[in-house]
């Protein structure tokens, strides 16, 4: 199956499950985790990189893609900021096929206090090689955008990304890197911080069905959430847990509809 928007996680049947979270690595467990342990009959895809425009857009591609297969999407999956995009491409599905099922894994919306978190946990990862002003200008700079500007979260994400770019200069150099490396230092926050503005456009309502919020120990579901699931689990080992993949996998063999 060959696939531009999508990455094929597991083919195990013809049906598919759509799985949305940051492509990137990152070090709680992803998609893989959960499509490698997850039993039932199903194609597993996870979103690529999602390439430029309104979520619309993205949205317009993703499904059209998956629609091109001819086969059925049996659910769609959403993990962290990515839960945010499963209404979207769920409602999308539905307009020429069934209502797909949808799990929505420790849900969060994307808003300028995440997107300042994720800047300083980026930064602490570099810590080593910056100096404790460099530090504490960067958490200055990422809590006034927030102050001045709560609801401007494109204009917040270009001011952090710039000053992590100039910090990630830094680091290059005292660490003899070449520009190739230092773009690579600034490159995954980019894409982080693109992604979290592309799910800061969705959101938890859908037209058709109900999403189920599956939630760790660590997180709470969103306070209108209708149909909730409490795990005792941490949230980065959320979806490599067997119970978790017990729970899919019954989902998708219509055992448990919740």
């Amino acid at each position: 199956m060959e696939l531009t928007h999508w990455r094929l996680l597991a083919e195990r049947g013809a049906d598919l499950v759509l799985c949305l979270d940051f492509p990137g690595g990152r070090a709680a467990a992803g998609f893989a985790e959960l499509a490698a342990g997850v039993t039932a009959d199903a194609c597993f895809l996870h979103i690529t990189q999602p390439g430029e425009g309104a979520l619309g857009a993205c949205v317009d591609r993703w499904v059209a893609e998956v629609s091109s297969t001819g086969r059925p999407v049996r659910a769609v999956l959403g993990y962290c900021a990515g839960a945010a995009l499963v209404p979207a491409v769920a409602d999308a599905v539905a307009e020429s096929g069934p209502t797909p099922a949808t799990v929505l894994f420790d849900a969060v919306t994307t808003s300028a206090g995440s997107i300042a978190h994720e800047f300083t946990n980026a930064l602490a990862t570099s810590a080593d090689h910056l100096t404790a002003d460099e530090l504490d200008g960067a958490r200055s700079l990422a809590d006034g955008l927030v102050e001045a500007h709560p609801d401007d979260l494109p204009r917040i994400a270009a001011a952090l990304v710039e000053h992590y770019d100039g910090l990630m200069g830094e680091v290059a150099r005292r660490l003899s890197l070449n520009e190739f490396f230092r773009r690579q230092l600034t490159g995954g926050f980019t894409a982080y911080v693109e992604f979290l503005l592309l799910a800061g456009q969705g959101g938890f309502d859908a037209r058709r069905g109900t999403p189920l919020f599956v939630s760790s120990k660590d997180r709470q579901p969103p306070a209108d959430a209708t149909r909730t699931l409490a795990l005792d689990v941490s949230h980065t080992d959320l979806l490599r847990e067997a119970e978790v993949h017990g729970l899919v996998a019954e989902l998708l063999m219509g055992e448990r509809t919740w």
